[in-house]
């Protein structure tokens, strides 16, 4: 099967879709389905695919996880992932990344692994999938309002994520990566979460849970502390020519944020040598 690039199911595999309770419910079908998830911006969404009936392959990260009857995966809208199907009844539902994140903070969400056997509370959720999945045209919209509602709640059920701490791992790996890069002024922040394997949006929320600030943030407070130690090691060089090294347009711009940062003038660090003294809050 030919696979498509796009950002969701397409619309012909699709028998019935219901918006409820934070929640989309997309019904796709008996037919086969080949389809190229490449996102082209930020959605935010946390998906779960359940499979009917047939089998599934999902391909994530290079990783290939096969799905069979009564099993389902998580799947996430900011990353890419490849889905080949054989015939068979299939649901994806669909929320914000945020609510899942509200709701059930410590939920195993990786992504393309096949669930449902071998948990009990993944086999409960299997259970109450199974005639939602194959029911779409016996279902009322209040009941698939019901149905929203009770699999939120039944995620809580799922195991907790694992005892490595994925999330602090590719922050620390992000930390190793800025510090590496702090002096190319073509940075992106956008390549320091590429080069994770998650969106930037994503690598923010986790610096802000571990670090109480996001990427950008981070970047900045470092170049400013960069720039701050070569402004007391090198009195001779001009501190335009330190602000311009590590990364900021303009001296009255690298001047501003300093200020914001250490309560001071970089002229008055410079006059007295350093040490750096701490912005009052």
């Amino acid at each position: 099967m030919e696979l498509t690039s796009i950002a969701r199911p397409p619309d012909a595999a699709m028998t019935r879709q219901e918006r409820a309770a934070g929640a989309e419910l997309l019904w796709l079908g008996e037919q086969p389905i080949a389809v190229r998830s490449v996102p082209t911006r930020e959605q935010g969404l946390r998906k779960l695919l359940f499979v009917g009936g047939g089998q599934a392959r999902v391909r994530c990260d290079d990783h290939v996880h096969v799905l069979g009857p009564g099993t389902f995966a998580w799947l996430d809208s900011d990353r890419p992932f490849e889905l080949v199907a054989t015939p068979g009844h299939r649901l994806l539902v669909q929320w914000p990344a945020d609510l899942i994140e509200q709701r059930h903070p410590e939920l195993d969400g990786t992504v393309g692994v096949a669930r449902g056997r071998g948990n009990v509370g993944e086999e409960a959720i299997a259970g109450l999938l199974q005639p939602l999945c194959s029911g779409a045209s016996a279902l009322s919209s209040a009941a698939a309002t019901a149905a929203a509602v009770a699999l939120l709640e039944a995620l809580g059920m799922c195991p907790t994520r694992p005892a490595i701490d994925i999330a602090a791992n590719r922050v620390a790996r992000a930390l190793a990566e800025i510090e590496r890069r702090l002096g190319d002024v073509a940075l992106a922040h956008e390549d320091i979460a590429r080069a994770q394997g998650v969106s930037r949006r994503y690598l923010d929320g986790l610096f802000r849970d571990r670090l109480g600030r996001s990427l950008a943030e981070h970047v900045r407070v470092r170049r400013l502390a960069r720039a701050a130690e070569d402004l007391v090691a090198l009195p001779h060089e001009r501190a335009a020519d330190i602000a311009r090294r590590w990364g900021f347009s303009t001296a009255s711009h690298f001047t501003r944020l300093f200020r914001q940062a250490y309560g001071e003038l970089p002229s008055a660090v410079r006059a007295r040598g350093g040490p750096l003294r701490p912005h009052p809050k």
